[in-house]
């Protein structure tokens, strides 16, 4: 059964990001009473203040760097922290990781080690959230299953960024247990949806990024003939918005780690036929990868590639994503 619990105030990291606008925009939409400060390396630019205008007295915006301790003492003390979202992070992007390798470990690893050493310092606060990836079920083996990944599938982090995504989960379970903190990750699977656009920490966009990009540029989307054939677990930022503010605040929860999918693999004709449905003015031409927008490998089906299980989320919650279809649309008309 789940609870609201008074006076809620979250302390978002990384809380710019597009996911996490999505998050703080609906848990503050749903909870009249709560209050989000937002820490993040990015000031707060022209879209972000529009997103969150009709909430702008309820938003404290902090800008700071997850990897100095000192950014958590710029957190109001007026407003004690009752729940913490921990979500700033580095994505993976292969040129990143060669470039800056200790940057990536830095920041999502010793990052996440200091909002941890700050949280045990507040003894106020009553659950501590982090966001974790999917890409921790990592590259298929032999034995793979085919069904839809479950939380306690196979683990293989084959690059940093899902190295050290894995390893925070660890580090965070451990200080919960450790210093009495109630503690738990969430899983995301393919994210797309409003807010996304690069920033210093993430450059790789999703695809409907890059179907509404091409259709404002009035071209076809260029993607590569085994784009076609591939397909992903694709979920709305608005859709895990709907989600994770009800994992925060529940008051008992059966796990401490939950997957935030679709729950199904869509094939990417799939997504252009939905999308093309509302877009009529949409279309694609396959092209060499040098020139592609979209570059997607057929072959990735299984482990991280696939559809993610959902079955606790929707157990527990009675909770299950939208339609694709109206996820785009949705996405759509924001922009």
């Amino acid at each position: 059964m789940e609870q609201d619990y008074p006076q809620t105030t979250v302390l978002v990291t990384g809380g710019c990001g597009f996911v996490m606008s999505n998050v703080i925009k609906n848990l503050l939409a749903t909870n009249l009473d709560a209050k989000v400060v937002s820490l993040d390396i990015n000031p707060t630019d022209r879209l972000t203040q529009e997103f969150f205008r009709p909430f702008s007295g309820r938003i404290t915006h902090i800008q700071g760097d997850i990897r100095e301790p000192g950014s958590f003492g710029l957190i109001p003390t007026d407003q004690p922290i009752t729940h913490v979202v921990h979500a700033a992070m580095i994505a993976h992007h292969p040129q990143w990781e060669r470039e800056h390798p200790d940057k990536v470990l830095d920041v999502n690893i010793m990052g996440t080690v200091n909002t941890l050493e700050w949280a045990r310092t507040q003894s106020q606060i009553i659950r501590l959230l982090y966001v974790s990836s999917g890409d921790v079920y990592g590259e298929p083996k032999a034995a793979t299953s085919q069904e839809p990944h479950l939380e306690t599938g196979t683990l293989d982090q084959p690059e940093l960024y899902a190295i050290s995504k894995y390893a925070s989960e660890q580090i965070v379970r451990r200080y919960g247990d450790v210093f009495n903190i109630d503690t738990l990750c969430v899983r995301f699977s393919g994210v797309f949806g409003p807010m996304e656009r690069p920033t210093p920490g993430r450059a790789l966009m999703a695809m409907p990024y890059h179907m509404i990009r091409a259709v404002i540029e009035n071209r076809p989307l260029r993607i590569t003939d085994g784009t076609l054939k591939a397909g992903a677990d694709f979920i709305s930022s608005e859709d895990i918005g709907s989600i994770l503010p009800r994992l925060l605040v529940s008051s008992k929860l059966s796990h401490d780690i939950y997957n935030v999918a679709y729950g199904q693999f869509t094939l990417v004709p799939e997504v252009f036929q939905s999308f093309k449905s509302i877009v009529p003015e949409f279309d694609y031409e396959v092209v060499i990868p040098e020139f592609a927008d979209v570059i997607r490998d057929p072959s990735r089906r299984l482990a991280r590639w696939n559809a993610y299980d959902i079955e606790r989320l929707s157990t527990e919650f009675d909770w299950k994503p939208r339609p694709i279809a109206e996820q785009l649309a949705s996405y759509i008309e924001w922009v």
